[in-house]
């Protein structure tokens, strides 16, 4: 019987949301920043609850950015319908002259706009961008110009949700450093306060020993926004939330693991003239980058290796190395198209020539997501712990 020869390397990418973390904290930063603008309006406090959250991630409104402005969009369409002459010149105006009239007002059905959203995606438009197509065909002229400050460019910090977010998620203190002006109102990092590792103690000190294998390299691969690459010199930091790093410093892995996060994606964006909806996850950019990190322990080159390979074609930089040898790619994640983007970098790889194989462990204690995964991996497990043991790390 002929021998199966093990692979020269073993790259293990690390998925933090749902895999090392139960992410609590962007949930409640979710469901306060709703909060705060129903208290404006006079209203209960009426931000969307597990269920619904749970809804709008399968309906592929995976970020608050987008469903705390829809939220509000929806909670301001139901008082504009009701009373429409009390519509002022901006947001806040608007807000107020709700609450002076004291409108008694029903909920939205906030699981309706979801599913209307999951009927209506559309490549290249966000969510809160679709959602405000929707409205558009629904509300007058006069109304469009309300909607449009609060949905359409839901991804700035200008948007009023996303500031309001962003200072619960970072925390004022990081709020300041990150965006270069005062936060809104003081308040602690939702992130430290309330998201819960998944990784053990003893799970963890067994990846660190794998890691520093020879032949090892494990990096954390997530779409959580982060600073630029560590390696570039005089990196410049504003406008780079550290949502990836507040991560790593919980599970104590800060400065042993490579982050290979949005913001590292968003810089090469900038280098390169790009929008980074076009290499972060689930393209297969941010995937091919921290295939190059876990081989090399380089970021910045290996984004450049991994934007020319998808782009032109060309294998160099780190990726250069896969051409020795036979390289195994573990992917550890919890949703499915995270699986699909590291599984398309890999088998572009091996379309190039290169002897690369592929391995997607699912990571789900819920039975319809493991069902989900189930047809997308090559194995399913109940939690981080469960997996490393069974890869060996």
């Amino acid at each position: 019987m002929a021998s199966i020869t093990p692979p020269t390397r073993t790259c293990l990418l690390l998925d933090v949301d749902g895999v090392l973390l139960h992410a609590a904290g962007y949930k409640v930063a979710l469901r306060d920043t709703v909060n705060h603008f129903t208290a404006q309006m006079g209203l209960p406090a009426w931000g969307p609850d597990e269920d619904e959250v749970s809804l709008f991630e399968a309906c592929g409104i995976t970020n608050e950015w987008d469903s705390g402005a829809m939220c509000l969009g929806a909670l301001l369409a139901v008082a504009l319908a009701d009373a429409p002459h009390l519509r002022r010149g901006t947001l806040d105006e608007t807000l107020a002259a709700v609450a002076e009239a004291r409108l008694s007002l029903a909920r939205p059905d906030f699981r309706h706009t979801a599913r209307l959203l999951r009927d209506r995606q559309t490549d290249g438009l966000h969510p809160a961008a679709i959602y405000l197509a929707l409205l558009g065909e629904q509300l007058s002229a006069e109304d469009l110009p309300l909607f449009s400050a609060l949905l359409a460019d839901v991804y700035s910090i200008d948007a009023p949700t996303t500031r309001v977010f962003q200072t619960h998620t970072l925390g004022s203190e990081r709020f300041e450093e990150t965006y270069g002006f005062p936060a809104p109102f003081e308040s602690p990092s939702y992130l430290k306060a309330y998201d819960v590792p998944l990784l053990s103690d003893e799970s963890r000190a067994r990846l660190l020993d794998w890691h520093a294998q020879p032949g090892h390299g494990a990096v954390v691969f997530t779409a959580r926004p982060s600073l630029p690459p560590a390696d570039v010199p005089d990196r410049v930091l504003r406008g780079y939330p550290p949502e990836g790093e507040l991560a790593t410093e919980l599970l104590a892995l800060d400065g042993q693991l490579i982050l290979m996060g949005q913001g590292r994606v968003s810089w090469l964006a900038a280098q390169n003239g790009r929008d980074v909806t076009a290499y972060v996850k689930p393209s297969p950019v941010q995937a091919l980058a921290a295939i190059g990190a876990a081989v090399s322990g380089e970021e910045s080159t290996s984004l450049h290796a991994a934007a020319d390979f998808v782009e032109r074609g060309l294998i160099g930089g780190p990726l250069d190395l896969l051409r020795e040898g036979q390289t195994h790619v573990i992917v550890c994640e919890d949703a499915i198209n995270g699986i699909r983007a590291a599984r398309g970098a890999v088998d572009r790889l091996r379309a190039a020539g290169l002897d690369v194989t592929f391995e997607a462990v699912g990571i789900s204690p819920h039975p319809d997501k493991r069902a989900a995964l189930a047809a997308v991996a090559d194995r399913v497990v109940d939690d981080i712990n469960a997996g490393l043991a069974e890869i060996g790390a």
